[in-house]
């Protein structure tokens, strides 16, 4: 589905309380244990490859309609990989510094915020970051403001951090505060922990000592939005805090997002794949009790269609399935009229979120039945 692409904004951290959060907090919600449908859209980014590097220039990075990943001034690399790895169980960062993904999405008022969050969830881990970026286009700032999910994106129940407020928001609460400012969600993000670059003093700055935390206040205000941390130093005040906790392997990964009409999966993406109950039947057989299919390798809780074809032609059929927790279908097809005459066809599952597509081939054999008259008398009148 295509998304509007984003001007250039400053993702600054107003909102988020990076400093004072960064020590991930105690759970305040119950593990999701139901599958729910799938998103209408469903893509894995599951390589290096499938990430464009954008390069902080003054805390800047650009929003688009693709997955995007940056690393604080200082880091030594323009190569996802020399920051973590695929695998598995998803991304995992490998704590040399902190790194994060950006998504642009289209503007979403205040009044969408609900709706567009309803179905969100994240499986990440203990001491990754999530949120979202919230912008005020009539503002004379351009600042786009980092804002937590405390406890990662859990739908209707997702808990909002704004910097140095201390209390969570609702989601309904977060949606009437970005009413009132009349502000919009403009994309999300995903941090990983690491230990942040050593950068030169600035004598401009005073220093911090070292046992003591830095204070920052709430500035949520649209006329000081220019003057908040930007998303670079969101990303330096993470992997400070988070590196003085022990690493533990999979706490610095992330397996799946889902928020608006798109679902990412950071796994490898299967390979779809179709198995029949029999490669050869009888047309009766096709037409009255069909055959079973086995399919896997689709999105979890995503609608799967089938289809049929030979040659250049094909069908679809109105058979339906949903995809199980571990992307797997099966059910019998019986197939329409329309399609018993004997021939070599091909039976095909269609991911509609997804769109990975399994097929199987199929021989059908023998001729379609023949009505046969039954003898009977008959009455003529005129």
């Amino acid at each position: 589905m295509t998304r509007s692409r984003l001007a250039v904004a400053s993702l600054s951290a107003a909102a988020l309380g990076i400093a004072a959060v960064l020590v991930p907090t105690a759970s305040i919600a119950e593990p999701i244990t139901e599958t729910p449908a799938a998103s209408a859209q469903v893509i894995w980014a599951d390589a290096t490859g499938d990430f464009v590097y954008s390069e902080l220039n003054d805390g800047q990075i650009e929003l688009a309609d693709e997955w995007r990943w940056t690393a604080p001034l200082g880091a030594t690399s323009s190569s996802l990989a020399d920051f973590g790895a695929f695998g598995e169980n998803g991304f995992t960062a490998n704590g040399s510094s902190p790194v994060a993904f950006v998504h642009g999405v289209a503007p979403v008022s205040g009044s969408e915020v609900e709706a567009f969050l309803e179905d969100s969830a994240t499986n990440a881990g203990d001491q990754v970051l999530t949120g979202v970026f919230v912008v005020v286009p009539d503002s004379e700032s351009s600042a786009a403001i980092p804002v937590q999910a405390v406890d990662g994106l859990r739908g209707a129940d997702t808990q909002w951090l704004f910097i140095g407020d201390g209390a969570p928001l609702s989601t309904p609460d977060f949606a009437t505060a970005l009413e009132q400012i009349d502000a919009e969600i403009a994309g999300y993000f995903v941090i990983f922990p690491g230990q942040a670059p050593t950068l030169p003093e600035n004598p401009e700055e005073p220093e911090v000592p070292q046992d003591e935390e830095p204070t920052l206040e709430l500035r949520a205000a649209p006329e000081r939005f220019d003057d908040v941390p930007t998303f670079e130093e969101l990303l330096t005040a993470q992997g400070t805090q988070v590196a003085l906790r022990a690493a533990v392997p999979d706490a610095a990964g992330i397996a799946s997002l889902r928020i608006g009409d798109l679902t990412t999966y950071f796994t490898p993406q299967p390979t779809a794949a179709l198995t029949l109950s029999s490669a050869s039947i009888t047309v009766s057989q096709a037409t009255t009790t069909g055959f079973t299919v086995s399919g896997s390798g689709f999105a979890p809780g995503e609608i799967v269609s089938s289809g049929i074809g030979t040659g250049a032609m094909g069908d679809s059929l109105p058979d339906t399935f949903i995809a199980d927790a571990d992307g797997n279908v099966s059910g019998t097809i019986v197939l329409p009229a329309a399609w018993a005459a004997a021939g070599d066809y091909f039976i095909v599952l269609v991911g509609e979120s997804s769109g990975q597509v399994a097929s199987s081939a199929l021989a059908i054999t023998g001729a379609a039945p023949v009505a046969v008259p039954v003898p009977g008398e008959a009455t003529y009148t005129g």
